[in-house]
């Protein structure tokens, strides 16, 4: 249930019809109604870097978004490939870009090959949760139409102006 902050009916700016009213408020009570909020509680199989990950993002995503349990498990994987890139650059600090084989030649560090995958994998993730940049500016964006619907008089109005 995560991605989209909904913007209480009462908040709403802008001319909007009753049926709109009426369907936004309906989406908001659906909600509330039908997905517990998540549960703050940090889950018992993370650990380290995951845990914090999971502390610093899920108060945010509660206040945020109609983020529900059901959303636990996706965010669980993404504190556990943060975990992941986390430690896998410790060990590309370590040990370098590259490693040398038995044979005495250099490869590309497989903790390498292993981060990017697990960035890879939470960069979606993150995009579901608007963890993101991007994902945040489309948030935004949606916030910016809601508020401010296309008045059809608009362009006519301007073009009389000018």
């Amino acid at each position: 249930m995560a991605g989209a902050k909904i913007k209480p009916v009462e908040k709403l700016r802008g001319h909007w019809t009753k049926d709109q009213l009426a369907d936004r408020e309906e989406v908001q009570n659906n909600l509330k109604e039908n997905y517990e909020a998540i549960d703050e509680t940090v889950p018992e199989e993370l650990h380290g870097y995951a845990r914090k990950e999971w502390q610093k993002i899920v108060p945010l995503l509660k206040k945020e978004t109609p983020a529900s349990n059901l959303d636990r498990s996706q965010l669980i994987n993404y504190c556990v490939l943060a975990q992941t890139v986390h430690t896998c650059q410790k060990y590309i600090l370590q040990d370098g870009l590259c490693v040398l084989t038995k044979e005495g030649t250099k490869k590309i560090n497989p903790y390498f090959n292993m981060q990017d995958k697990a960035i890879k994998n939470m960069r979606a993730i993150a995009s579901d949760f608007g963890l993101n940049i991007s994902s945040r500016a489309k948030l935004e964006n949606q916030k910016v139409k809601q508020q401010d619907p296309e008045d059809p008089f608009t362009a006519f109005l301007e073009d009389d102006a000018g």
